[in-house]
């Protein structure tokens, strides 16, 4: 019979990284202050978009604006998460 107990652990890591990386991402953006209605008053991304002046289109800043948001930034970066989770949860997986 075979032993399938590591592909188990490689796969199960890899799910859970996949859910929970873009959770824990979502989270990181608004405690460092990307809020639904632009940068919160004294955090991070109000000082970073202080530092920068005029948000250029495409850069990073906007990425993390539109993600908190729910726009385009979203799948993006919820995408990123999610295939990094995947892989940092399978390796893991597979050292357990």
């Amino acid at each position: 019979m075979a032993d399938y107990s590591r592909a188990i652990k490689v796969v199960g890591g890899a799910a859970v990284g996949l859910v929970a990386a873009p959770l824990l991402t979502t989270a990181a953006i608004g405690t460092v202050g990307f809020g639904a209605a632009g940068p919160i008053a004294g955090t991070a991304a109000a000082a970073w978009q202080a530092s920068i002046g005029n948000v250029a289109a495409g850069s990073m800043f906007s990425l993390f604006q539109s993600a908190a948001i729910g726009g385009a930034g979203a799948g993006v970066v919820g995408g990123i998460s999610a295939a990094a989770g995947s892989i940092v949860g399978a390796a893991t997986g597979a050292k357990v």
